[in-house]
């Protein structure tokens, strides 16, 4: 019995059923295994990247997630619109490998029966489910019944394990960030933790506290280096994004450094050089997390002079209205602002690129300070502290 490729009179284009069942078990099993493997690298000891279907269902549902923003014109609902894309991007990715093991232990099915095609893929889905609605017909599509309902109870126990693991650490991440809301405002500003930290008469390491940031820090390059899918998992604040904290943070950190040059916490310079580092690995600009060339440029910058940086991301008015936040507070500001200008902005300028992609691309709340959007949106300021609530 054979069966004729492509039609037509094709000289020894000829393959019997039995060598098509061979190879569709081959192709089966080989298929099988390097799913169950993307699984175990995507969720189970997820590393990098991740595996190629991973990486392919997420861009995906955020290109057409993010289609229809054009049509969105305030924040407020752009948000509420995109909290769903890490949520369903998860389940369509259970549902694209759940399909693959169907199709590929469909595969097995009929390399080892006399059923049709389509009655394999049957059999398969219907073992794969535990349904078991079909019962098998041989010995080999028993043994291939077994594993493939195996498979199936494995991969779903691991995605439990995974949406308990991704649902820690986005807990860990958010927790910090609200306590940072009542110094940042929300959304965060760099300005505005000075100000408030100010008055509450907090001390300099205090506001923001150089050690619980660094920490914070180092568990969000963790943490999103290893399931990269945390980053579009939005806050459960609207006016609070993961990105516009971290730069809040070292906003605060560089104004504080660029006001007392001579007197640099040593926590604050290696807060920066952990935020630089860490920004760096999430955008795939380096593997390593020990960039110690971080610090040689913020050093060089804590003692740069005169002229500042073409571009550091900042318009004069921004920074004038930086400035006059701090005054309302009577911050002690320096004598030279204009020095202080440019050690600040020479110091923005190591990290404020990757900070604003970041934000564009996630589409983080508009904060001042934070570069634009799109699509275009309007700047939302935070509640701004005055003098007359200084304790």
């Amino acid at each position: 019995m054979s069966l004729r490729l492509l039609g037509g009179n094709w000289n020894g284009c000829f393959v019997s059923v039995p060598s098509m069942r061979v190879a569709s078990l081959i192709l089966g099993i080989v298929l099988t295994l390097w799913t169950v493997l993307a699984v175990v690298q995507a969720m189970l000891i997820p590393s990098g990247p991740g595996p190629l279907i991973t990486r392919v269902v997420s861009r995906c549902i955020r290109v057409i997630a993010y289609a229809p923003l054009t049509m969105i014109r305030t924040y407020s609902r752009q948000n509420k619109w995109l909290a769903g894309v890490a949520p369903i991007s998860l389940l369509i990715q259970l549902v694209v490998y759940i399909t693959i093991l169907i199709f590929t232990t469909g595969l097995i099915v009929y390399g080892t029966t006399d059923l049709s095609l389509l009655n394999s893929f049957y059999q398969s889905g219907s073992t794969l489910t535990t349904l078991g609605i079909v019962e098998p017909v041989n010995v080999a599509s028993t043994i291939t019944t077994f594993i493939a309902a195996f498979l199936g109870l494995v991969i779903i126990a691991i995605f439990v394990g995974y949406l308990m693991a991704i649902y820690g650490a986005l807990v860990s991440r958010e927790s910090q960030m609200a306590r940072l809301s009542i110094l940042a405002g929300e959304p965060a500003w760099g300005p505005q933790i000075l100000a408030r930290g100010h008055v509450l008469g907090l001390p300099a390491n205090q506001a923001p506290r150089y050690t619980d940031w660094i920490n914070w820090t180092c568990d969000v390059r963790l943490n999103q280096r290893v399931n990269p899918i945390l980053s579009d998992f939005r806050s459960t604040a609207e006016l609070r994004h993961w990105v516009i904290t971290m730069l809040a943070v070292m906003d605060a950190t560089a104004l504080r450094i660029a006001f007392e040059p001579d007197n640099v916490d040593p926590n604050a310079v290696q807060l920066l050089v952990e935020c630089g580092v860490t920004l760096s690995v999430l955008d795939g600009t380096t593997q390593h997390a020990h960039n110690w060339a971080k610090q040689d440029e913020i050093h060089r910058a804590i003692k740069s002079g005169g002229q500042s940086p073409t571009d550091a991301g900042l318009s004069s008015d921004e920074w004038h209205a930086g400035i006059s936040a701090l005054q309302l507070v009577d911050y002690p500001l320096p004598p030279d602002l204009d020095a202080a200008r440019s050690r600040f902005l020479n110091l923005r300028h190591i990290y404020v690129e990757q900070t604003y992609a970041f934000a564009k691309q996630l589409h983080a709340v508009p904060a001042p300070w934070s570069g634009t959007r799109n699509p275009a949106v309007d700047t939302i300021w935070p509640e701004i502290a005055r003098g007359q609530e200084k304790l």
